[in-house]
């Protein structure tokens, strides 16, 4: 026999010590006893013998720190490890909490012999909706979510950090407080998105900016999926995320005029954003801006008896696709309350984790890949902006009002003027919420009733082939990230600034105290746009085809942001409603 003991006095039962080694590949978790003081594991010799290399687990999930450990078998004793030889070192943690809305709306199933029609792994945009959708349909839906219910709404909705007097996109400026970042860079690469883990994804912290792509930015993707986008996809997209846009705005009206006369080749548009500003009826309480959190807790508090809603299982983080030839049986997810590993099956398993977490999966999984494209291509489409004042009294300023538009080059293609062009004048009340007047006072007092601006310019991008994500380590480990940014050809960027100065100039903007008007570079990831990972693809050139479904198997999906093939100029949210919508008439017949 063969004993190995972990001394410790801060890793007591309920929390659990488990051993892996080489000799079982890793994957199996080897049981410990705790008593008097130490985790105590008994191997047989004739198996972990006569050299055993291996490292103690936390919890099913976080790794012991430094070089695997490396020992032989003591006669007559045990090899003895304490707290000083055994660290372990948490990955960034998923907010774990089950509060009394959690537990009392969101009750998890934990039967691993149920078959669900589809499991959907992820509730963001793409993976809420999609639930939503096919249980209305009358499928038995499962979503497994990693995080928490951590707000039922979006946060615009909520009280939120209000920074007086400065120019700041205050309608998503929780996201900081709540955001993980669940990878790493390798050397030279300087990508800085973030995650969210909690029911709704990232639909909780998002400007709510929905507009189209456009018949260019669509060129060289699959043909179906382009041709349903511009005939119907877009408007069942905008009616499913309340689209809406200002109304009877006097302001709105006369910034379009004068945008109008500085850029007369621009076509000029009301920013679409996916906020109700009134209700269906006049007697209706208007719904802020759209999150899947509201959409999947409102499943909940609707009481029909014919209505079927999805399970939700919170706080279970998928690590595995669980396949069985060229068909998907389910899917291996850790519990994070209950700290195990565990199974549920499905006929058909939809990956909507997220561009880069799908990808993770898919390659935890070791997925089928004909094409040898997951995780590659990953890219973030280059932003260029700047913020702005117009001081009191200037006749584009306004002390009580505020406009977005959205502005394209009419003669826009691939290789000419590939960009969209965003202009907000008062955006610290457009993006702005204040429930005590006073703190509106402060902010006007500070600013000097000045209108606080920005243009931003976003680009159409190619997937960046060299780009890629790799897995490294256990299942729970973040992955390694190689993004550059795609390049930007000189004399288009020396383009937008000099449309920025003529815009700037012609309107009287000022610098905001502490910054310039010359335009800056985003970072990469700073808005959530990056794609690409889990690309679709025509003729066998991608991960994914025309319908979502990955090529080695019959019954998989991805439905998220990592299928795009491209990086759009446009904000990627309705394109990723309008796919998910797709997805989800196409398994609904499929089922039938």
């Amino acid at each position: 026999m063969f004993v190995v003991r972990f001394h410790t006095n801060e890793f007591v039962p309920d929390d659990v010590v488990a051993l892996r080694s080489a000799v079982d590949g890793w994957t199996v978790d080897v049981p410990g006893v705790y008593q008097d003081g130490a985790w105590t594991f008994r191997l047989d010799e004739a198996r972990y013998g006569p050299v055993l290399e291996f490292k103690f687990v936390l919890d099913g999930a976080t790794w012991m720190d430094g070089p695997n450990l490396v020992v032989r078998p003591v006669a007559d004793g045990a090899v003895e490890f304490g707290d000083g030889q055994v660290r372990f070192v948490p990955f960034p943690a998923v907010v774990t909490e089950n509060g009394e809305v959690q537990q009392r709306f969101f009750r998890p199933n934990h039967d691993g012999q149920r078959v669900y029609d589809v499991i959907v792994v992820g509730s963001g945009v793409g993976g809420g909706l999609l639930a939503d959708q096919l249980a209305d349909a009358g499928a038995d839906v499962l979503v497994l979510e990693a995080g928490s219910l951590l707000f039922p709404t979006h946060v615009a909705n909520l009280p939120r950090r209000l920074r007086v007097g400065k120019f700041d996109k205050s309608v998503w400026g929780l996201f900081p407080d709540f955001s993980i970042k669940n990878y790493d860079n390798v050397d030279g690469s300087d990508f800085q998105g973030a995650q969210a883990f909690n029911l709704g994804g990232r639909s909780l912290f998002w400007g709510g900016l929905i507009p189209r792509m456009g018949a260019w930015e669509l060129a060289g993707w699959p043909t179906a999926v382009r041709d349903y986008l511009l005939a119907t996809g877009y408007r069942l997209a905008e009616d499913a995320l309340n689209r809406n846009g200002p109304i009877g705005s006097a302001y709105q009206e006369s910034t379009r005029q004068a945008l109008a006369r500085l850029l007369p080749d621009f076509d000029h548009l009301d920013a679409p954003v996916a906020v109700q500003y009134q209700g269906y009826t006049p007697l209706s309480i208007p719904a802020g801006m759209f999150s899947t959190a509201d959409l999947l807790c409102e499943d909940r508090l609707v009481e029909d008896p014919g209505q079927r809603i999805p399970t939700i299982n919170l706080n279970h983080a998928v690590h595995r696709v669980l396949t069985e030839g060229d068909r998907a049986v389910g899917v291996s997810a850790y519990d994070l309350l209950a700290r195990q590993q565990r199974e549920y099956r499905a006929n058909t398993v939809v990956l909507s984790a997220g561009t880069i977490e799908s990808a993770k999966i898919a390659l935890l999984s070791q997925l089928d890949d004909p094409a040898g494209m997951i995780g590659r291509g990953i890219t973030d489409h280059p932003i260029w902006f700047t913020h702005f004042s117009l001081p009191a009294g200037s006749p584009h300023a306004a002390t009580d009002a505020s406009a977005k538009l959205w502005s394209r080059h009419r003669d826009t293609s691939v290789e000419q003027h590939p960009y969209n062009v965003v202009v907000e004048l008062g955006a610290d009340f457009n993006q702005g919420r204040y429930v005590d007047p006073d703190n509106l006072a402060r902010h006007r007092q500070q600013k000097g009733d000045s209108t606080l601006g920005e243009i931003v310019f976003l680009f159409n991008a190619p997937l960046v082939e060299t780009n890629r994500l790799r897995v490294v380590g256990p299942p729970s480990a973040p992955v390694r990230v190689d993004v550059q940014p795609c390049p930007l050809a000189a004399e288009l960027l020396d383009e937008v600034r000099a449309i920025a100065a003529t815009v700037l100039k012609g309107i009287g903007a000022e610098p905001i105290m502490g910054e310039t008007l010359d335009l800056t570079q985003a970072k990469l990831g700073g808005v959530a746009h990056e794609v690409g990972t889990l690309r679709m693809g025509e003729n066998g050139d991608g991960v994914v085809d025309a319908d979502l479904k990955f090529l080695g198997y019959d019954n998989l999906y991805a439905c998220d942001n990592s299928v795009l093939p491209s990086s759009p100029a446009a904000n990627p949210t309705l394109t990723l409603a309008a796919l998910s919508l797709r997805l989800a008439r196409h398994l609904s017949r499929a089922r039938d």
